[in-house]
């Protein structure tokens, strides 16, 4: 009986296509091509037929298109900053006098 098994697991590994052959990889670069997905998201495709990888790249562009739009935002910060911050003096109106009296009064903490 074990024999069976190791020649029909054998038969079974022979008759299944290598998933990293030219020929799947190529399917998965049209899939992903004609879905709208990245060259680099290509490999994640799953299937041994053409079809089977379209409909793979199809439900993961869905998936990626469900996604909120607002993941690239940058995060808010939840510390407490430094303290009230000075509007900074525009290019005209720097006066090097006050500009050193603000800093000695900051060093000084008055």
């Amino acid at each position: 009986m074990a024999e069976e098994d190791v020649k029909e697991g054998r038969a079974a590994q022979a008759a299944s296509p290598d998933v990293n052959s030219p020929e799947i990889t190529a399917m998965r670069e049209k899939a992903a091509k004609s879905s709208g997905l990245s060259l680099g998201l290509a490999g994640r495709l799953s299937g041994t037929t053409e079809a089977e990888i379209k409909a793979d790249a199809d439900r993961l562009m869905e998936e990626i298109r469900a996604m909120p739009a607002n993941l690239r935002t940058q995060p808010k910060s939840i510390l407490p900053t430094g303290g009230a911050v000075d509007q900074p003096p525009s290019h005209l109106d720097i006066d090097p006098i006050k500009l050193a009296a603000t800093i000695m009064a900051r060093r000084l903490g008055s």
